[in-house]
């Protein structure tokens, strides 16, 4: 994957430190090389399409994994997707929905009201530290790697569609932030 001058998560679109941006560069490298481990009972995968009336052909995986220490209902969340606008940060969320037909079937955000706040917003909050968002190279490849707790853990989250997010609209970005793709958590 070429590195874009905005490869950045939406999470931390503020932070211009070379610091930062080296971080969650690797943080990327290393939440994609989680992508190929094997079948594991407590990781969920996504197959990635095209949805609602994208003109773009995408393809790629999303990987939810439940292992983590922190307990129960923090996963760490991992994209790599191709066919992606080029050099933009979008969003990417676990949403209610168990179907991908149309955004109606998708639903809203999926996440317990027990939380403190929605956590599939992607600025950085106590629910998803770094964000939840993506970026793209040059070439439309898409990646993300975060961690996130919303409320539920893997029996929960198992059947929901992961949506991808076009650009975030203005001031932060110049697109209309529409559902461009989906996939179902297996």
């Amino acid at each position: 994957m070429k590195t874009s001058t905005i490869a950045l998560p939406l999470a931390i679109l503020a932070a211009t430190s070379p610091v930062a941006f080296s971080a969650l560069e690797e943080q990327d490298k290393q939440g994609l090389r989680h992508l190929d481990k094997g079948k594991d009972k407590t990781c969920l995968k996504a197959k990635m399409r095209t949805s609602n009336d994208y003109e773009g052909k995408v393809k790629g995986t999303v990987k939810v994994c439940f292992n983590n220490p922190l307990g129960d209902d923090t996963g760490s969340f991992t994209m790599k997707v191709n066919g992606l606008p080029a050099l933009i940060a979008g969003g990417v969320h676990i949403h209610s929905g168990t179907d991908c037909a149309d955004a109606g079937l998708q639903g809203g955000h999926w996440w317990t009201t027990g939380q403190l706040s929605d956590p599939w917003f992607n600025m950085a909050s106590p629910l998803a530290p770094t964000g939840t968002g993506y970026s793209t190279d040059e070439d439309g490849e898409g990646v993300a790697y975060f961690f996130f707790n919303n409320g539920y853990g893997y029996d929960d989250n198992k059947g929901h569609a992961v949506v991808i997010h076009d650009e975030v609209a203005p001031p932060l970005g110049n697109g209309d932030y529409a559902r461009i793709a989906c996939g179902i958590l297996q």
